[in-house]
């Protein structure tokens, strides 16, 4: 994530997922057989800066090398790194895939963004009997054992949102080419910025590969220009850390004239502390996602650009991924994979959201919820 709910599964046979609970009846009665014929996800809906004919040609593919084939056994969930308003949209696009795929949809993630909490969540599921899981991992390098455990265990896994290296078996990454949107920050830094000025990076993590390749893609956009980083303030998940670094690197920073949000939230808490030092204009800020925060900065001013991209295609392409490896096989999955792959991942985008092309994103994001 880089942010576009928690849960604990108790092993007397309830499902707890927030504030939703399913029997463990209920949840084996919703797995069908695939319907021949489902009303599929429109590929229309989506904007041409994302990389949709790959994305809606992987879902097709994987569609219909799973026409007759029964799902009942899937028990696939998506396990998302902290429970934020980017991953609303991650939600709905696993709602949507398993509507159209005739299985249950299952969804959790720690409140705050805790490691101890994501492990929990993983160890719990694996012993279980999950069979799919699709996630955005805190820390690749401590979580590995998990998560290989859990493929020893036939959990099929796929990584969404931020990448994790081969020492993690996953099947394949699908999200945001990170460097690429960090890149998109420092362009949109640089254009802001053309006399050129300090600027700070607020983050929600240091170890998370998504973040680092946020920041790394962001300086080497920067590199040879007069936009200087100045200072990096990790807030560890933590929402109102965030807004504690913002109003401190404002006030430390005589020379501050901008502030990246690598994580969702990061971006709001800048714009508020932006507007409450009276400097609107004067601090340009850069944020990712689309947080009601950073909608809000983009319309009052207070954000200038924010790199955005598709939790939606993420929980929705993990659903039919984790679906199809368990009736198919990693195999014949992989052999699928192959035709959409760049850079051996599955690229969901990047866009950047201006106040010029608000209305055409909100309106966009208006459609895909509405056939979620």
């Amino acid at each position: 994530m880089l942010m576009r709910k928690s849960a604990v599964l108790a092993l007397v046979g309830l499902f707890v997922v927030g504030t939703l609970t399913v029997s463990a009846e209920a949840q084996k009665e919703s797995h069908t057989a695939m319907a021949s014929t489902a009303q599929l996800l429109a590929s229309t809906v989506h904007p041409p800066t994302f990389n949709d004919s790959k994305l809606f040609g992987l879902r097709d593919a994987l569609y219909k090398a799973m026409q007759g084939k029964n799902l009942s056994k899937v028990d696939t969930w998506e396990v998302v790194n902290i429970l934020a308003t980017y991953w609303v949209a991650g939600k709905e696009g696993d709602a949507r895939a398993a509507k159209e795929l005739g299985i249950a949809a299952h969804y959790e993630g720690p409140p705050q963004g805790q490691l101890s909490e994501q492990v929990s969540m993983y160890q719990t599921l694996a012993s279980t009997g999950a069979n799919g899981l699709f996630t955005s991992v805190i820390d690749p390098t401590s979580e590995a054992r998990i998560l290989n455990n859990a493929v020893d265990q036939g959990v099929n896994l796929v990584a969404i949102d931020s990448p994790v290296p081969p020492s993690v078996h996953a099947l394949i990454y699908v999200g945001t080419p990170n460097v690429a949107a960090g890149k998109a920050a420092g362009e949109a830094m640089k254009n802001a910025l053309p006399e050129g000025g300090d600027v700070a990076i607020l983050t929600g993590s240091l170890t998370a590969p998504n973040a680092l390749q946020r920041i790394a893609g962001f300086k080497e956009a920067l590199a040879g220009s007069n936009v200087h980083v100045v200072t990096v303030q990790n807030d560890n998940g933590s929402a109102a850390t965030a807004s504690s670094n913002a109003d401190t690197v404002i006030a430390s920073t005589p020379n501050l004239k901008g502030i990246y949000g690598v994580y969702s939230y990061d971006g709001p808490a800048a714009a508020v502390a932006v507007k409450a030092k009276g400097e609107t204009g004067m601090i340009k800020v850069i944020a990712d996602d689309t947080e009601p925060g950073t909608i809000a900065g983009l319309k009052n001013g207070t954000v200038t650009a924010s790199i955005i991209q598709q939790p939606f295609m993420q929980g929705y392409l993990g659903a039919y991924l984790t679906a199809a490896m368990e009736v198919l096989g990693k195999q014949a999955v992989k052999q699928i994979l192959v035709p959409f792959e760049t850079d051996g991942a599955i690229s969901t985008g990047v866009g950047t959201l201006t106040k010029a092309n608000l209305a055409a994103d909100e309106a966009y994001n208006a459609e895909i919820a509405a056939g979620g």
